[in-house]
């Protein structure tokens, strides 16, 4: 009977997690045009934090006229991210995943190697990011329903801990000192709802 039971509770996380992953829309790194990174540094699983980041700055978000209007343009920002990253002598783009305003899930370092986002937990975290500026306003709801998926889905492969550290990097701090990454809406929104999935 108790075998009965524990199946009866775990299936429906498993189904919860499987249809999470299910429903994300990856972009691989071939399909958003990666160059190849220096190196690989593995990830140790499962991780037991989330940090959560936005690209943009103030500055950059206003030169953008406010945002981005077509995928091709976050195409475009995570290529020049990587870019970014790269000439600071960085082995690949910092983050493990992008999410675009359309819902897109662009694998940067993905589930299994190291990234480069959040110097205290690089080896202990997966690093999100949302592309754009958040402080005032929040992703688009196709953006926020991804990364609930991506996270929820990275717990069912056992990537992420169960119980994970939701953390904002603002939280963990950035190597140039303090941050706001990822803006105060966002932040508050992931505490309140990418917590515990």
């Amino acid at each position: 009977m108790r075998l009965l039971y524990l199946v009866l509770l775990l299936v429906p996380a498993c189904v919860l997690g499987q249809s999470a992953c299910n429903q994300l829309s990856m972009i691989s790194r071939a399909g958003w045009g990666a160059v190849p990174p220096r190196a690989r540094t593995p990830l140790s699983h499962p991780t037991q934090k989330v940090v959560i980041h936005h690209s943009d700055s103030y500055w950059t978000h206003v030169f953008n006229w406010g945002g981005y209007t077509s995928q091709g343009e976050y195409r475009d920002r995570v290529k020049e991210i990587q870019e970014e990253h790269m000439d600071k002598n960085w082995d690949d783009i910092g983050y493990n995943f992008l999410i675009d305003g359309y819902g897109n899930v662009y694998e940067g370092r993905g589930w299994d190697n190291k990234g480069s986002h959040t110097p205290c937990c690089n080896s202990i975290a997966i690093g999100i990011n949302f592309l754009g500026y958040f402080e005032d306003d929040l992703p688009t709801s196709a953006a926020r329903e991804a990364g609930k998926n991506l996270i929820a889905c990275g717990v069912a492969m056992g990537k992420i801990r169960s119980g994970y550290d939701m953390n904002c990097h603002s939280d963990l701090g950035a190597s140039s000192g303090n941050t706001d990454c990822p803006g105060a809406a966002l932040c508050g929104y992931a505490r309140r709802h990418f917590t515990g999935l």
